[in-house]
């Protein structure tokens, strides 16, 4: 049988993801929650979502985490055209707290030359500064070496940890599996009278379905890792519409 003709038909051409704000996402390789609670969290119109991973090692500790830096280059790389991302965000909250956002951005320059890049801590960081957080309570699923490392970085750029708690889990593939409700419970019991706040670090933690409840619940913001990381993306990105339903900060 004779193989059939290929015919040119025409293609009508538009902006494509022009009109998009592409967050490009360097997740962790055991991470499979923060691509399902950003998207709970994403506008439905304007903005999306591009992943791609970076090795990381368990058990959770300060070395392991420190070594994402290295990867950060290669992950940037895989990203083509580099101008199709608008904006980059490491997806470690512990990993941002230790490794400077100006090692961080020094990595990804390397294979994207000016590229806009956050972080979980960057953007907790800045959520602060723009809610006017001095005093949080404190949440993590961290063993204690890295929740302390967590409270001492906090400190370092003026904010007080009043309380703190933790499930002290020490791999990446057992926090994912922390219930939403468990975490909310845990949560009020941290809370404290002389907070401002209550943070909630960790991308391996579910909380986008908790934070505007647990917001009334304590009445106080939650600022939360991928909360945060998420505001701090779109406002990078030139995306300022407010949001409801996950937190105060959306509301900025």
């Amino acid at each position: 049988m004779d193989k059939p003709m290929i015919r040119h038909v025409e293609a009508a051409l538009d902006a494509g993801m022009g009109d998009q704000v592409v967050i490009g996402l360097i997740a962790l390789s055991t991470d499979v929650v923060t691509e399902y609670e950003l998207r709970k969290m994403l506008p439905s119109d304007g903005v999306s979502i591009s992943a791609t991973r970076i090795e990381t090692q368990n058990p959770i500790t300060i070395e392991n985490l420190r070594g994402h830096a290295h990867e950060i280059a290669k992950a940037a790389e895989l990203f083509v055209p580099k101008e199709s991302v608008n904006v980059f965000v490491y997806g470690c909250t512990s990993g941002s707290a230790l490794i400077s956002q100006a090692t961080l951005e020094a990595e990804l320059h390397r294979t994207a030359p000016g590229a806009k890049l956050t972080s979980p801590m960057t953007a907790a960081y800045k959520a602060f500064n723009r809610l006017g957080i001095r005093r949080v309570d404190m949440l993590t699923p961290y063993p204690d070496e890295v929740t302390e490392a967590m409270g001492d970085c906090l400190r370092d750029v003026g904010i007080e940890v009043a309380s703190c708690g933790s499930f002290h889990i020490e791999n990446d593939y057992e926090i994912i599996n922390v219930t939403p409700a468990s975490i909310t419970n845990a949560a009020e019991s941290v809370n404290s009278s002389t907070s401002d706040a209550l943070f909630i670090p960790c991308t391996g933690l579910r909380t986008s379905s908790i934070i505007g409840a647990l917001e009334e619940r304590i009445g106080k913001p939650v600022i939360t890792a991928h909360q945060a990381m998420l505001w701090d993306a779109l406002r990078l990105g030139g995306y300022t519409r407010t949001l409801s339903g996950f937190g105060k900060l959306f509301a900025l």
